[in-house]
């Protein structure tokens, strides 16, 4: 089996995984209610906004810093936020542990070639 049908195999298993499943039907959830979507949409325009402060070589002013404080308090408030944000942890630990695995074989096998040499 080549590299890329382990990797699609890989994705396929990733793609059925509960944590995945978990993750889009929150996010459907959070989609779906007008609160969490314009909370959302004023985090992202605030980050944005800090985004490109820092691009132009200016720290974000202590306004949208605690403009943006704010909005992550309301955020976390929003249940679907909230249980959309846990969800997308709990992925990500999922991703992290994938990519540990391939890091650590990657590495042994280095260390076994340097072994040998």
């Amino acid at each position: 089996m080549s590299i890329m049908e382990k990797a699609e195999e890989l994705a396929e298993e990733i793609v059925n995984s509960s944590e995945y499943e978990e993750l889009k039907a929150k996010e459907e959830a959070m989609q779906a209610d007008e609160d969490a979507q314009e909370l959302l949409q004023q985090y992202q325009a605030q980050q944005q906004r800090a985004q490109m402060a820092q691009m132009n070589g200016q720290q974000p002013g202590e306004d949208l810093q605690q403009e943006m404080q704010s909005l992550q308090s309301k955020m976390q408030e929003n249940e679907k936020v909230k249980s959309f944000m846990e969800a997308q942890q709990e992925f990500n630990k999922v991703m992290e542990t994938v990519n540990q695995v391939i890091s650590s074989a990657l590495q042994d096998e280095e260390e076994e070639e340097q072994a040998e040499a």
